[in-house]
């Protein structure tokens, strides 16, 4: 082993170094919060390549963000500078079936420059076309159909496929729409999310040569926050180990369930532990929360049934002084909200940007927002953003997603419209089309020749833009690095306002810096694209900023500060819960939240009710008791 590699072995507790130097095998290590399960997953993967310096296998590790693993991947080449970029994969479940559906998809049929469609209304609008379009041939179908939709997302997160839903006795009228739909995709060369994973398994299940040869280049798995797996998820590693593979090291806290509604369930776990009998590791030693709320979060997590049935408690390992939880009591929500906007304001500038506000909901969240800016404090409420939302980036992006498929009407029709917001102009993409082909130009290079000739300086300006790009694909780093600029000073709104340009721009460059930690300085075109689609579009926080964030989209981070906010029943846990009953599943996720939400704190917790929210009696969360501390 290299001298960086043997310090950070033994900088690790006893337990992080056994499951560090676990080799061959199946293992399943619970980490708690705070274990230190992303040091232990990253230096378990340098300590596998500085093993093997003469071998060219490749590790594969997977996670849930492309956060995650931008963070993996930095941490793997500080131990191992150099190396992660060449001999592993460590991306999400979506990248990883984005590149072998490029590489093997031909098998069955996808063509290796499909596009990725990741917003519902893209999806509505090719099925509709394709109803349209069977509709006039006189097929039996109504643009009613397009209702079918929803059912048809749920069957393909759930790996069913027409075929298994015509013997699954589902609507036969929904089947049919479902193959028209899969037609759709195939036809505007396009997957959707669930279609990456989906069509994932059917190469591996009809080509398991395809899944030997990816065994063979990933002799070793690991896979982050297993509890949070899909059942689709848990099919594409089923299909890629096949029958005897079981080099799969994988990560998970089953007390951290929370995406219940997205596939998660506690029933991947026990699947993992009876098809590859694991080896049990259990890391619970927590480094990051005072021993009070250590002690909290066992007494509140023990009421729940769905664990490891030799589950153990976390231990804490800081020693810090006691008095780091309260509890505050209000009248109303509003008196919550005021009084600790104003207990943050205090706090000063330069602590704001380690202070959280949590909370069950968004709806909790704005008005608090509200309450801290009206005391000049820099706050912001954390969303999962899919899209840019401003023209300007919009613009940007499907100029880019143009060069790559031409004849994609639909990139092209969003190209125009926000051209004509950016700009002031108004043209029809349907006439563009039209008359582009009617001269035997491409949709792309007919708009730049269009608005370069109107006396539109800002149309000219993005018109010059295109015609290079159009000419060179490979140009796209100038004409990023020039329409930048000049898209910004469209969106000028004034001194002092933040528009929607500013924020896609800062998350513009947030998702460049994760695709080059991905994929190398060198980027071309495709793995730009490729890389806009499976990022989340949201600005990163700025400095000295207060975060709002719902319990789910807190999980994995950690402040000093933290404010849980509407412990009451009704709001954590949920009206819904409640009325699915003490011993359900939901009650029992919703105790979960409350517990991710505990662990969050290294310094400071402050738990927070009120006696009434928007005018309704609430009375204390179940939780507040459970852990002892009403």
């Amino acid at each position: 082993m290299s001298g960086s590699i043997d310090e950070a072995i033994k900088d690790l507790t006893p337990i992080q170094r056994e499951a560090v130097l676990w080799q061959d095998g199946a293992a399943l290590v619970l980490a708690g919060p705070g274990a230190g399960k992303t040091r232990v997953l990253t230096t378990r993967v340098a300590r596998l390549l500085s093993d093997s310096p003469d071998r060219k296998y490749r590790v594969l590790a997977l996670t849930f963000t492309t956060k995650a693993a931008a963070e993996m991947r930095d941490r793997v080449d500080s131990i191992m500078p150099g190396v992660a970029e060449e001999r592993t994969f460590i991306g999400t479940f979506h990248a990883f079936c984005t590149q072998v559906l490029r590489q093997h998809g031909s098998h069955i049929g996808i063509r290796p420059d499909f596009g990725i469609y990741d917003q519902k209304n893209d999806r509505k609008e090719i099925l509709a076309d394709v109803i349209q379009g069977a509709i006039h041939a006189g097929e039996d179908f109504s643009i009613e159909d397009i209702r079918w939709l929803d059912l048809i997302d749920e069957l393909r997160a759930k790996v069913i496929t027409p075929e298994k839903s015509t013997s699954s006795n589902h609507n036969p009228r929904m089947v049919r729409v479902y193959r028209l739909y899969e037609k759709a995709l195939q036809t505007y060369n396009v997957l959707d999310f669930n279609g990456l994973i989906l069509e994932s398994c059917r190469l591996f299940s009809k080509f398991p040569v395809v899944a030997e040869r990816i065994r063979r280049s990933y002799p070793y798995w690991m896979i982050d926050e297993f509890q949070d797996t899909s059942r689709a998820q848990y099919w594409l590693l089923h299909y890629l180990a096949g029958a005897e593979f079981n080099n799969i090291f994988v990560v998970a806290d089953d007390d951290q369930i929370i995406y219940q509604w997205a596939g998660a369930s506690y029933r991947q776990i026990e699947r993992f532990r009876d098809q590859f009998k694991p080896t049990l590791i259990q890391l619970v030693e927590n480094h990051r929360c005072p021993p009070e709320i250590v002690m909290l979060a066992n007494k509140l997590v023990a009421h729940n049934t769905q664990r490891t049935p030799d589950k153990k408690q976390i231990i804490p390992v800081r020693k810090v002084p006691v008095d780091a939880v309260s509890l505050r009591t209000f009248a109303t929500d509003v008196e919550e909200r005021e009084a600790l906007a104003d207990e943050i304001a205090s706090l000063g500038k330069h602590k704001w940007d380690q202070v959280a506000v949590l909370a069950r909901t968004r709806s909790l969240l704005e008005p608090v927002l509200g309450c801290l800016r009206d005391r000049d404090v820099r706050a912001a409420l954390a969303q999962r953003r899919d899209d840019f939302v401003s023209p300007q980036f919009v613009w940007l992006q499907v100029c880019l997603d143009q060069v790559l498929r031409p004849t994609n009407r639909r990139a092209f029709a969003a190209l125009v419209y926000t051209a004509n917001r950016i700009a002031g102009i108004d043209l029809d993409p349907n006439v563009l089309v039209a008359e582009a082909e009617a001269d035997g130009h491409s949709f792309f290079e007919h708009w730049a020749n269009t608005v370069t000739s109107t006396d539109v300086p800002v149309a000219q300006k993005l018109g010059n833009l295109v015609q290079g790009l159009a000419q060179s694909r490979n140009e796209w780093k100038k004409f990023t690095k020039t329409a930048i600029p000049i898209l910004l000073e469209t969106a000028n709104v004034g001194e002092g306002a933040i528009s929607d340009a500013a924020e896609d721009h800062r998350a513009w460059g947030a998702c460049l810096k994760e695709i080059h930690s991905e994929k190398g300085e060198e980027l071309d075109l495709s793995e730009l694209v490729q890389g806009l689609a499976l990022r989340s579009k949201e600005p990163p926080r700025e400095p000295d900023t207060v975060a709002l964030l719902t319990v789910h989209a807190a999980k994995g981070l950690e402040f000093d500060f933290v404010y849980i906010i509407g412990l009451a029943e009704g709001e954590m846990p949920s009206w819904q819960s409640q009325k699915k009953g003490d011993g359900s599943p939901e009650m029992e996720e919703e105790r979960r939240n409350c517990f991710v939400a505990i662990t969050r704190t290294k310094e400071k917790l402050t738990l927070s009710l009120a006696k009434n929210y928007r005018g309704w009696e609430k009375r204390p969360s179940r939780f507040l008791s459970e852990i002892a501390i009403l």
